[in-house]
């Protein structure tokens, strides 16, 4: 609970904050033009669907090594190419936590996962009009996931047309 004063001097004496660690999620990207999607059960939301690669911050990680980290952890998969997105509060009035965005592009394998957690996933790799259509059908369920992928989209849209992203992107309809 944190003593709050607000521009018109109100002061709200129990106001309920919530910290939990920032953390980061990545939207990637193979040689196709088609993104890494982890399929399976998430708690919050109490069912499967699909993920995009992401996890906390290890205390004093920067949130480009720890998004890169948690890429090679997750899938063995590795990218020369990144694109930091955004960071947002994840709620405006309790701050929640930050999350950090980021685009890997031409994500390679060079290793098998090694994922301690007790996630239990599959790798898939989606084209972009099934990963748009996931977004409205209920598989992508966490909001993170969806800022991560819409934010994505956009990036690589913008890229495609600078012509940027034109050997990757060709026949994907963007």
């Amino acid at each position: 609970m944190e003593k709050v004063v607000l521009p018109s001097g109100r002061v709200i004496s129990d106001w309920p904050m919530v910290h939990t660690r920032d953390y980061v999620n990545v939207l990637a990207f193979n040689e196709h033009g088609e993104t890494l999607i982890l399929e399976g059960y998430k708690h919050g939301p109490g069912r499967s669907g699909w993920q995009v690669v992401g996890g906390y911050l290890e205390a004093d990680e920067d949130p480009f090594q720890a998004v890169q980290r948690e890429l090679l952890e997750e899938t063995g998969y590795y990218s020369d190419e990144w694109r930091y997105l955004s960071s947002y509060v994840m709620d405006a009035n309790r701050h929640v936590g930050t999350g950090h965005f980021f685009l890997a592009l031409n994500a390679r394998q060079i290793s098998q996962p090694d994922n301690d957690d007790l996630e239990d996933y599959k790798i898939r790799w989606v084209p972009i009009s099934e990963l748009k259509l996931a977004l409205l059908d209920g598989r992508i369920m966490v909001v993170s996931y969806a800022i991560n992928i819409c934010l994505g989209l956009m990036a690589i849209e913008k890229l495609v047309k600078e012509q940027t992203l034109s050997r990757y992107f060709a026949r994907a309809n963007v």
